[in-house]
């Protein structure tokens, strides 16, 4: 059997360069054969990603020119931190495609077709609804199935649930990352199951065999930020390391040293993320997979909210019973000092495994 997965791999994220990379191994490991498909999103072609520039720079041209030009480095150093790691471990398809029309033209041919996990429904960062996502490439009367795949948010317009629902009916099973995705399905009269991120249902021993060698020698608290939106964040790192006695130690893309970090590791390659987090002695986060390696890897972490885009987050929380680990105020900060006891947790990642694999198998007509 050959499995067509559409997913979101070319983003200069740790999380979905990795959940691209577990989706692959859970199919693979059932012996079925599995193929990412290389889209884009014409978003994320290279071009336009480079010319994003913060609002604050509108009719700005001098301004916006010197970032452009600071851009370059670091635009050039992910592009390699990233494409080497899908050009050594990831199985795309032949053709590469920027645009929905491009996979209509010349679609993939498979004998099941998958939306894979990340945030591929997300009409915010897909700048409105990108049908892609939803398989409409996929030959009539195909088998189209969702694994852990997410909204994102907890809402959907009227006009978005109008346009997504024939593509979703086609759908033979859907599982989704969070429990407001199975209210947005259920509210439009559609069955799913929530699953937990492909990243947990691998064990954290494979994730080890894919691990850059310890990068700190010392002890340390690792500081990881997405969109370095921090929150509060940074202030309780620096409390937790004084507390506990541990350097401080940040993966970010910042090219210099914050104010307050003993380490900065910068634009480094999925390898040393996992190596960064495995090691860690505490973890101090706002990222999904910061949260969900922390998880997997059983380290003491804290989860510090973003300002949108959390009901992933607490959603599993929920599911392990770490909603304890949410700092917002000084006074959730006390939870950072009791540590998780991961008997518990692990036991509840086993069992999740064990739904998400007999999800697939049921949805993949393979159960034995």
């Amino acid at each position: 059997m050959k499995a067509s997965v559409i997913t979101m791999h070319r983003i200069y994220n740790y999380g979905s360069v990795l959940q691209t990379y577990a989706t692959q191994k859970i199919l693979e490991d059932m012996g079925i054969t599995c193929e990412i498909i290389d889209y884009i999103s014409p978003y994320r072609a290279k071009k336009p990603l480079f010319l994003e520039y913060p609002p604050k720079l509108e009719g700005k041209k001098l301004k916006k020119i010197l970032y452009y030009a600071a851009k370059i480095p670091s635009f050039m150093l992910k592009d390699i931190s990233f494409g080497g790691f899908i050009k050594k471990y990831i199985h795309l398809s032949e053709k590469q495609y920027i645009t929905n029309d491009d996979i209509l033209r010349s679609p993939p041919t498979a004998d099941v077709y998958i939306t894979g996990s990340d945030q591929v429904w997300n009409s915010k960062y897909n700048h409105g609804v990108d049908k892609s996502y939803y398989l409409n490439y996929a030959a009539p009367g195909a088998k189209k199935i969702s694994f852990v795949s997410s909204f994102g948010k907890s809402e959907l317009t009227n006009d978005e649930i109008k346009e997504i629902r024939p593509m979703l009916e086609e759908y033979a099973a859907l599982s989704v990352r969070e429990d407001s995705g199975v209210d947005i399905l259920s509210d439009m009269g559609i069955k799913s199951v929530c699953l937990i991120d492909p990243t947990l249902q691998i064990d954290k021993k494979d994730w080890l065999s894919l691990s850059s060698k310890r990068l700190v020698k010392e002890k340390y608290l690792l500081l990881f930020l997405l969109y370095n939106e921090d929150n509060g964040a940074s202030e309780y790192a620096v409390k937790i390391a004084k507390e506990k006695g541990l350097k401080i130690v940040k993966l970010s893309w910042e090219l210099k040293k914050p104010k307050g970090v003993d380490q900065l590791f910068t634009h480094r390659k999925p390898q040393d993320f996992l190596s960064l987090f495995a090691n860690a002695d505490f973890i101090v986060t706002n990222s999904f997979h910061g949260v969900a390696f922390s998880i997997n890897f059983n380290s003491q972490f804290v989860f510090v909210p973003r300002s949108e885009f959390n009901d992933r987050i607490l959603s599993l929380l929920k599911k392990t019973g770490l909603t304890d680990r949410v700092v917002k105020t000084e006074e959730d900060l006390k939870a950072a000092y009791k540590p998780v006891e991961f008997r518990s947790v692990n036991a509840i990642l086993e069992k999740e495994r064990k739904n998400a694999g007999e999800y697939l198998s049921n949805a993949l007509g393979r159960r034995t």
